[in-house]
């Protein structure tokens, strides 16, 4: 194998790891832990997963497909706020956000293990992303999917730290737990 071929081997191994792992991080999270913000403008997990998602579904797949199959059309810019407004289901369950990323990066990595070294570091001026190649492509992807987990890691964590912590308490507290005023 070419050192291009290696190299493009071990960062699609990276990208598959990668997915597998926030699969694991939200793996039994709750609906209410999937939505919980340390602050208000956060993102929550269920953000970060979705917007992840409506990444490789309307910029990272139509352009690894354009990029390798000339009949395909050129990718439409991407805007957050557009995904905000219009795509985004805070009632979608995590499960199925997350079944639809791995089923995409699944498409992902097998056009990645079919194309050859010359079309892996095919040089593409001709699209309004600038200039690129699969490689790019393949790099942005796995920074972009490393950069999520990464926030939903810490949302987690936090999770994990709340969970663990004793409830305050009460001196001189009411017995049988009502107020009386």
């Amino acid at each position: 194998m070419s050192e291009t071929g290696t190299y493009r081997s071990e960062l699609t191994a990276r990208l598959r790891s990668a997915t597998d792992d926030i699969a694991w991080v939200v793996r039994g999270l709750l609906e209410e832990q999937a939505h919980y913000r340390p602050v208000p403008g956060e993102w929550s997990v269920h953000e970060h997963l979705s917007h992840l998602r409506d990444m490789e579904q309307e910029v990272y797949l139509p352009l690894l497909r354009w990029a390798t199959v000339p009949e395909m059309l050129d990718p439409r810019d991407y805007s957050r706020r557009e995904w905000r407004e219009r795509r985004y289901d805070p009632a979608e369950p995590l499960a199925a956000i997350m079944a639809d990323l791995q089923r995409m990066r699944d498409e992902e990595l097998a056009i990645f293990r079919a194309m050859g070294d010359a079309t892996w570091t095919r040089y593409r001026t001709d699209t309004r992303w600038g200039p690129l190649t699969c490689q790019w492509i393949a790099e942005v992807m796995y920074r972009h999917t490393l950069d999520h987990l990464q926030g939903i890691l810490g949302l987690v964590q936090d999770l994990h730290l709340a969970a663990l912590e004793p409830p305050p308490i009460i001196v001189g507290g009411y017995i049988g737990g009502g107020a009386t005023r």
